[in-house]
């Protein structure tokens, strides 16, 4: 896949150059503290055999994928916000 599109911080498109695919990452701030990301993958499919068994298995395993993806993003996400907060409220010490 290669950047079709790109704006910082707001979203990026990547495609396969056969235009039979595209992946979208989107980001929306929801709050003060808060940002919601939104993905999204669409495929032209190709029904002919062997291709339909082999996007039944894709499909299948692309939610697993995303499931861990997402899941892994928000940990990160959630330990540097709050390593930013616990670094910014803990007591100075000041040197004697």
């Amino acid at each position: 896949m290669w950047v079709k599109a790109y704006a910082e911080p707001d979203y990026v498109l990547w495609w396969d150059q056969k235009e039979t695919a595209t992946w979208g990452w989107y980001l929306s701030a929801t709050g003060e503290d808060a940002t919601r990301l939104v993905t999204r993958l669409r495929t032209r499919y190709d029904f002919s055999f062997p291709w339909v068994l082999y996007y039944v298995l894709y499909d299948f395993g692309d939610i697993i994928m995303m499931s861990n993806c997402m899941k892994g993003i928000k940990a990160r996400a959630e330990a540097r916000w709050a390593r930013a907060h616990l670094d910014s409220n803990a007591p100075q010490i000041q040197a004697a």
